[in-house]
């Protein structure tokens, strides 16, 4: 009797011992699980970490090549810079996009969606959805866009307007007087508002921010004139390419 109560002690030892081995194997099991679902974010990160300082250079002087209007030019500029890095693919999405080939600028903005560089990709689908007339599409990429670089006022203005031409006027208003709030001098950003408003009749709130913008009374007929006339799709901002 002695023995198997003896026994039975070794026993629901063993068994206790085995429930926290179990507990502890769990808990590692859900540590391990936690490290990997972070790892993507990690990956994304360690990817776009910061360019050498030539490669940053370089990179700067395609971006103002494709701001002059030369999408071959930076292309070519791109192909011989070896530059590997989500800026670099970006700014190649652009340059494709800006010399009419949309399918192949939009393969890289989509696989660029899950980097460091989202917004701009974002952008990127809402301007070739834009200048295909497909409003309601664009204007969901550019929210995208604006919601990953809130303070990218060039952004604020394309969403402000494409919401304006999906006769979305008070949050067009907000994204135009975000985007002139963020960057005093940003002319386009103002003409859009003030195009805004006089599309609205609030012709006395545009003489306003006419003054406040130093716009000339040459550009606000010339501004007069475009709000008596159907917005053209074709008339959205695409001056800035790529990460500033």
């Amino acid at each position: 009797m002695k023995y198997l109560r003896f026994n039975l002690r070794i026993w629901f030892g063993m068994l206790g011992l085995a429930c926290l081995l179990a507990s502890q194997l769990l808990a590692a099991a859900e540590m391990m699980s936690n490290q990997q679902g972070r790892q993507p974010a990690k990956a994304r990160n360690a990817a776009c970490a910061e360019l050498p300082a030539e490669d940053a250079t370089n990179l700067g002087l395609i971006r103002q090549t494709l701001a002059d209007g030369k999408p071959h030019a930076a292309l070519a500029f791109l192909d011989a810079s070896g530059i590997a890095h989500p800026q670099a693919e970006v700014l190649r999405a652009d340059g494709l996009r800006q010399s009419g080939r949309e399918g192949q600028a939009e393969q890289i903005y989509r696989q660029l969606l899950s980097t460091c560089v989202s917004g701009y990709a974002y952008r990127g689908l809402g301007l070739i959805a834009a200048n295909a007339g497909n409003i309601q599409e664009a204007v969901e990429h550019l929210r995208m866009a604006s919601a990953a670089l809130p303070t990218e006022h060039t952004i604020r203005n394309d969403y402000g307007y494409m919401l304006m031409l999906a006769d979305k006027g008070n949050a067009a208003l907000h994204e135009f007087l975000t985007a002139v709030e963020l960057v005093a001098d940003y002319r386009q950003a103002a003409h859009n508002l003030l195009l805004l408003l006089y599309r609205n009749g609030d012709d006395q709130r545009a003489q306003v921010f006419a003054r406040q913008f130093g716009v000339t009374a040459e550009e606000m007929t010339h501004l007069q004139e475009m709000a008596r006339q159907p917005l053209s799709h074709a008339n959205i901002n695409q001056e800035r390419t790529g990460v500033q």
